[in-house]
């Protein structure tokens, strides 16, 4: 870790904004395209999600998270960053459960406890890796 950037330009840093843009944009993706839901021919396709401004800034985190994330895989593995980068599937439901007001069924919190069990299982080794590299 010894060659790693530190502060602002920390991978570890980059990969928590990653996932915190990934989180942001859909929630702000849901939010647009419900607000712009409607029967018309083209509904089906979303396009009219696109008159939604919330749409626009959803994208603009998903590119900012895609940025981040090519910056992370310069200095972490793919096999260490993007098992921890799945902390979003906990965190996308939670979010939508606090708040959208989502209903979340009690197979999907089987589901959201397994890849938190998961990412326990993947973090320990992967802090021990991180102590050698």
């Amino acid at each position: 870790m010894e060659n790693q950037p530190s502060g602002w330009r920390s991978p570890r840093l980059q990969l928590a904004l990653s996932v915190l843009c990934v989180l942001v944009s859909e929630l702000l993706l849901k939010r647009g395209a419900t607000e712009t839901a409607s029967a018309t021919a083209w509904s089906w396709t979303g396009i009219n999600s696109l008159a939604s401004p919330l749409v626009w800034w959803g994208i603009l985190f998903v590119i900012a998270s895609f940025l981040s994330w090519l910056y992370v895989l310069k200095y972490i593995p793919l096999t260490v960053a993007f098992p921890l980068s799945r902390v979003v599937d906990v965190l996308v439901p939670l979010s939508c459960w606090i708040f959208l007001g989502e209903i979340i069924s009690a197979r999907r919190w089987c589901g959201i406890a397994l890849v938190v069990i998961g990412l326990a299982v993947v973090a320990k080794p992967v802090a021990r890796l991180e102590e050698r590299l």
